[in-house]
């Protein structure tokens, strides 16, 4: 099989690792013309595509029996509503109106987030797939699902996993990342303090991603794991008193989730995400 992942980055690139491992033929992409020689050296084939870029987005998924999209916003341009203002759209819908409207019937696999639920699902005892999405204007939850519905339109080729916040080698650990809010946004971030914190693993994102391709998943899945976390204050907080910082401020703009996520639906399609949570957090739930 022949399969197109755009946006060779964190799970990208693990996801293309796994799918050449199971003997697929994979393109990588970047937006970075000095990143495609050592991406064609790891995987073989590499161009440069941006989302955005329409005729280039159809020519290669037009080549591809499956597309696996990863390409996001950068975390640095996310912590305000203006920078996620500026690039949401383009980098999430505008890919997505790329992908779908492409020639062909490839099968399409996105990455989207749990912050579509904002607090419209804090009613229920368990979120599933079925359960309300949020109203907010907020550019983050607001583009993310613009863009699953505009890949939803596709019909039955088309399975989106809403993530949790991906983590793993490579990208800073959780403390190091509370250091930061201390030091460069001034304490200050953009979410819900009582929101559950759920993280994904990054190999859980890439070997959930090319589990979706391999067996044709369509439509809404959770994609976290199965434990409940700590809210995300409590372990925040936690973190900044044992460094001897202040207690982070919690802006409220992107809200999430109070309720336990379901991942019921992912699991009884055949994947359990089994490395995205840390046991050391148990001892934070009930703080």
């Amino acid at each position: 099989m022949k399969v197109l992942v755009i946006g060779a980055g964190f799970v990208g690139s693990a996801a293309a690792e796994r799918l050449i491992g199971l003997g697929h033929e994979v393109t990588v992409t970047t937006t970075t013309e000095a990143k495609v020689a050592p991406l064609a050296e790891r995987f073989g084939n590499a161009i440069v595509l941006k989302g955005s870029d329409r005729d280039g987005v159809h020519a290669a998924v037009a080549a591809a029996d499956a597309v696996i999209v990863t390409a996001g916003p950068s975390a640095q341009g996310s912590m305000t509503p203006e920078g996620r203002a500026k690039t949401y759209r383009e980098i999430l819908v505008g890919t997505a109106e790329n992908v779908v409207s492409a020639p062909g019937d490839a099968h399409i696999v996105c990455l989207s987030s749990l912050s579509v639920y904002g607090n419209a699902a804090n009613h229920l005892d368990l979120v599933t797939e079925d359960a309300p999405v949020t109203d907010s204007d907020d550019p983050s939850p607001a583009n993310f699902i613009l863009m699953e519905k505009t890949y939803l339109a596709a019909g039955e080729r088309v399975a989106v996993l809403r993530c949790g916040d991906i983590f793993g080698e490579g990208d800073p650990p959780i403390e190091d990342k509370v250091k930061m809010a201390h030091q460069y946004l001034g304490g200050s971030v953009p979410f819900s303090g009582d929101a559950l914190l759920y993280r994904l693993q990054v190999e859980d994102a890439a070997n959930a991603a090319v589990h979706a391709i391999v067996n044709k998943l369509q439509g809404v899945f959770n994609l976290t794991h199965d434990e409940v976390p700590p809210t995300n204050s409590t372990l925040f907080d936690t973190i900044s008193l044992r460094n001897d910082l202040p207690a982070l401020e919690y802006r409220g703009e992107i809200a999430g989730p109070t309720s336990p996520i379901s991942v019921k639906k992912l699991i009884d399609s055949g994947f359990t995400p089994s490395k995205s949570y840390d046991p050391a957090l148990d001892e934070l739930k009930n703080a």
